[in-house]
C-alpha cells in the first residue's frame, strides 16, 4: 500500500497554498480510515486523456474485480484509489501500476515475415522437407502450394 504520511509530505512540499495543503492532508487520513488499503495512483497507467479521471478500462476492471472500492480524485493528476479487501488491492496493484511489463521470452523478436520468422524452416532443412513436415502434422495446404 502507499506510505500515506510520504504523500502527505510530497503535497506540503509541493503544493503553494497553505489552507488547501492542510485540506488535502486532512482528506488522505479521512480516506485511509474508512478504506484500509490505499494507492496513490499519481504515475499509474490509469489516467483517461485529460488527467480528470480514471480510463473506461479501469472503472469497468474494478466494477468487475475490485469489490468494495472508491476513488478519490485530489487536484491535477493525484489520486487515491482505496480497497476493503487486501487481494482486490494487490490484484489491482499488479495489473495497473506497471509492476507487470510484457517482455519477449526470447532475445529475438518473432516476425511474422514466411521467410524469417519463427515458423521458418530450419537452416539445415530443404523446403521439400518442410513441406513433408508440414503434411506429416495434418496442416492443409491449398492446392496449388500442395502442388509445388
Amino acid at each position: 500500500m502507499t506510505d500515506l504520511k510520504s504523500l502527505k509530505d510530497l503535497i506540503r512540499q509541493t503544493w503553494r497554498d497553505e489552507e488547501m495543503t492542510s485540506a488535502a492532508c486532512y482528506g488522505i487520513d479521512a480516506y485511509a480510515k474508512r478504506w484500509p488499503f490505499v494507492y496513490a495512483v499519481n504515475d499509474w497507467d490509469v489516467w483517461d486523456d485529460r488527467q480528470t479521471s480514471l480510463k473506461p478500462e479501469v472503472v469497468a476492471w474494478l466494477e468487475q474485480h475490485g469489490g468494495a472500492c472508491d476513488f478519490y480524485h485530489l487536484a491535477d493528476a493525484w489520486g487515491l484509489v482505496g480497497f476493503k479487501n487486501p487481494k482486490a488491492a494487490s490484484h489491482f496493484k499488479l495489473r495497473w501500476s506497471g509492476v507487470l511489463k510484457a517482455m519477449p521470452s526470447s532475445g529475438e523478436a518473432w516476425n511474422p515475415h514466411p521467410h524469417n520468422s519463427s515458423f521458418a524452416p530450419a537452416p539445415h532443412e530443404t523446403p521439400a522437407q518442410s513441406r513433408q513436415n508440414q503434411r506429416a502434422t495434418g496442416l492443409r495446404l491449398s492446392p496449388e502450394r500442395a502442388r509445388s
